[in-house]
């Protein structure tokens, strides 16, 4: 049997609207409805109660690492179960500190040229120290002081009468042919010594029995080398060096390998030692 369209579509209708066709809903299905809601809500707090727990696991375990920021270098200590990582941070970026303004490298064979040190400086730089100088040495001051025109207070010229009013003494005389030869000592003297007394000019030739010290500093142990600094007129002699005292009086030290080992003081113009 054929039908049209339109007839179909109006049989359709009327199906669908009969109420034979409807399902009533039970008459729990509204509790049903409202607990199963409460189920599917408690079940979304339980989920989100287990983030949290495991949110607040993650942020504990977190925060037992240590950091530990030094103010002075801006380093950061960072360090977990045992182990430690330091980070620094770029100086230019390190609080309390100004960025670094890069320097320009040299554009041309001129910047290089100025930038350079003098070649004087790397020269004195790359010298070894040198040794101090002889005349620079620590002077000498062991020992009787032998001045420049006497001993204590005999003085070059003076006889034998002149030298006992002094407080000195004269023993051991070794008389000559014109000169005789001394040991004085007492309260007018350093300490004994050896004199030369010539009978035209008198006093002559002092020789202190240990080894004394000029004013100048060169006495027992100094070398020729201080002795010729410190005296630039001395001259070399057989066994010795001869200095000038004064225009009158001669300083005569008498040298071995260990410096100087007796001085004496002897004057220019005399009749008894050459």
């Amino acid at each position: 049997m054929n039908i049209s369209e339109d007839e179909l579509e109006q049989r359709l209708r009327e199906l669908f609207a009969d109420e034979r066709l409807d399902l009533p809903p039970p008459p729990e299905a509204g509790t049903t409805i409202v607990a199963g809601a409460r189920r599917r809500r408690r079940r979304r707090h339980g989920v989100l109660a287990v983030t949290g727990v495991a949110a607040a696991v993650v942020a504990v375990a977190g925060g037992l690492t240590m950091v530990r920021l030094h103010a002075e270098d801006g380093t950061a200590v960072m360090s977990a179960d045992g182990s430690s990582i330091n980070v620094k941070p770029p100086e230019n970026l390190t609080a309390g500190r100004q960025p670094q303004t890069p320097v320009p490298e040299p554009t041309s064979t001129q910047d290089i040229e100025v930038s350079a040190p003098p070649a004087a400086s790397t020269s004195k730089a790359s010298q070894p120290p040198s040794t101090q100088p002889p005349s620079k040495l620590p002077p000498v001051l062991s020992g009787p002081l032998l001045g420049s025109d006497g001993f204590g207070t005999i003085k070059l010229g003076m006889s034998e009468t002149e030298m006992a009013a002094q407080g000195v003494t004269l023993t051991d005389a070794q008389a000559g042919a014109g000169c005789t030869v001394y040991t004085v000592q007492g309260s007018g003297v350093p300490s004994a010594a050896k004199v030369v007394v010539s009978k035209a000019v008198g006093l002559t030739v002092v020789t202190p029995n240990q080894a004394a010290h000029t004013a100048e500093g060169v006495g027992a142990g100094s070398t020729k080398a201080q002795v010729l600094a410190t005296y630039p007129a001395a001259r070399e002699e057989s066994g010795g060096v001869v200095a000038p005292a004064t225009a009158a009086a001669d300083y005569h030290f008498r040298l071995d390998d260990s410096g100087v080992v007796q001085t004496s003081l002897m004057s220019v113009n005399q009749d008894c030692a050459g």
